[in-house]
């Protein structure tokens, strides 16, 4: 099967159009190897198509996030690329984990502007090939250098006016550097162009600097005109890649890498969107069904009335199926994500941001004091973080598991308190009491088992008789608990005469961190 491989570069225009390079190959023959302007594509052979994409704004690098499940980690570098201004527009992504372990991951990334992504699809003639992978020119590069050797190579690539150094391992790019080249583009004195090179190895990870360390030269750059690809060590590297096509020179593969890497693309690299990723699955599906089908016909004809109208009946189921094909794609782009991913990315943010949550004191007493009703006085308010929200939580899918060893041991520790009732004396007023309320309907997120909490232990006191002290008690305490969950409440009388009479309601509310 023909395969037709594009190079393009974002910068380049002529004309008004953008020059590219091209390759018709069939497997790892090159049938035909030009260059032109993108209209012309459409006169070349091919089934489907490859590009590889050179822009400023491409990235091709391995990042480190902060993970515990590979599922959000699409997600989360997404949001490391727009945080840390590397897009400011919209842009497509592809990352692969290379490992995850102790809540960090490595991954490669691959990204473009939606833009520069789009300018390709307009540019190639898909009206009537598919594009299959569309990927970054440094991708290519290492892609290139991955079907030569698995072992780390240091690639110092000559294109575009600068030299771009990339440190490949395993087909991803896990370092690079890009210097400009200014007046040595011109110039083959080594004194001009060498310190760069050297200046790039010197900057290079251990695994790309060693004496033992893989080092070629790629590109147009002024080693091509002598053939100094390699120094010694590294020329097997150059003669395999130079042998990895035929029908070819091979320096047209040294000085193209990223034409001919796209030969060795994954699909985990391309930035086609999964719109377009299905159609192409149904275009190429479509010839083997359309043959298979006219293979049928024709049996079916040969075998007389009876056998065509079979063949009628098969056709029609065909084509239903096709439509019910094309009509399922079409409710794929339009729906929305389910709802259990939309409820795993919430509990992705709770895990994220609500284990480090604090109190904001002044937002919690502002409302605190809201519920004091008039007549009535604060007398102590306690506020503290219960410990367990200076461990770790043990998580469950994103939420809070079984209970912390700090909990449990403080449970083992301390009694838990009740609200019990107090016996009282037959005729006699009693000293204390246990204040019966209808809990509110909450205003603020309540503590859940096991997340980080507050105490806060209040004694208020109330004026009036016993009846009024009682009444206000019950109501502050259900105003009370619309902010969180009561424990221990009790009205405690005072004996201060006839003419002051009063009683402390007394009790404590265990808030959520981050509630307020």
């Amino acid at each position: 099967m023909k395969t037709l491989l594009v190079a393009m570069s974002r910068a380049d225009t002529l004309y008004g159009t953008h020059p590219v390079r091209y390759a018709v190959v069939r497997g790892r023959e090159v049938l035909h190897l030009g260059s032109g302007a993108a209209d012309e594509l459409v006169n070349q052979a091919g089934r489907s198509v490859r590009m590889s994409l050179d822009s400023p704004a491409n990235v091709s690098e391995r990042l480190r996030v902060r993970a515990l499940s590979r599922r959000f980690v699409p997600v989360l570098v997404q949001r490391h690329l727009t945080d840390n201004g590397t897009f400011t527009e919209r842009f497509r992504s592809r990352s692969r984990v290379a490992w995850l372990r102790q809540g960090e991951a490595e991954v490669d990334v691959h990204a473009m502007l939606e833009d520069d992504a789009e300018l390709a699809h307009n540019l190639l003639p898909g009206a009537t090939r598919p594009l299959t992978h569309l990927i970054t020119a440094d991708a290519a590069v290492a892609n290139l250098v991955r079907a030569a050797s698995a072992e780390p190579v240091l690639v110092h690539w000559w294109h575009q006016g600068s030299l771009r150094s990339l440190g490949v391992r395993g087909g991803s790019v896990a370092w690079q550097r890009v210097q400009p080249v200014g007046d040595a583009a011109d110039k083959a004195d080594e004194g001009v162009w060498k310190p760069l090179l050297d200046s790039a190895s010197a900057n290079a990870p251990a695994e790309f600097n060693g004496p033992h360390c893989l080092v070629i030269r790629l590109g147009r750059g002024p080693w091509a005109a002598q053939g100094d690809w390699a120094s010694n060590g590294s020329r097997e590297l150059v003669q395999r890649i130079a042998s990895l096509f035929k029908g070819t020179e091979p320096a047209q593969i040294l000085l193209q890498p990223d034409l001919f890497g796209l030969a060795f693309a994954d699909r985990h690299q391309s930035l086609v969107v999964n719109g377009h990723r299905q159609r192409v699955i149904a275009w190429q599906a479509a010839p083997v069904a359309a043959a298979v089908a006219g293979l049928v016909g024709a049996v079916l004809l040969g075998t007389g009335i009876w056998w065509h109208a079979q063949a009628e009946q098969r056709a029609a189921a065909l084509q239903l199926g096709v439509q019910t094909l094309v009509a399922q794609n079409k409710s794929q782009d339009a729906q929305r994500p389910p709802a259990g991913a939309v409820a795993a990315l919430r509990s992705a943010a709770w895990r994220e941001t609500a284990l480090g949550v604090n109190l904001r004191a002044d937002h919690f007493l502002d409302e605190l004091l809201a519920q004091v009703p008039p007549g009535a006085q604060v007398l102590q308010i306690k506020i503290r973080r219960d410990d367990v929200g200076n461990e770790r939580l043990r998580l469950t899918d994103g939420q809070p598991g079984a209970a912390t060893r700090t909990a449990r041991a403080r449970a083992k520790r301390e009694p838990v308190t009740q609200q019990a009732q107090a016996p009282a004396a037959d005729g006699l007023q009693p000293t204390s009491e246990v204040v019966n309320f209808t809990p509110g309907v909450p205003v603020r997120r309540m503590p859940q088992a096991g997340e980080p909490t507050f105490a806060v232990d209040l004694k208020i006191s109330l004026a009036g008789g016993y009846s009024g002290a009682k009444l206000k008690a019950e109501q502050m305490a259900e105003q009370l608990s619309r902010l969180g969950r009561l424990s221990d409440t009790r009205l405690v009388f005072q004996d201060q005469g006839p003419q002051a009479p009063g009683a402390n309601l007394q009790t404590r509310l265990t808030i959520a961190a981050g509630a307020f």
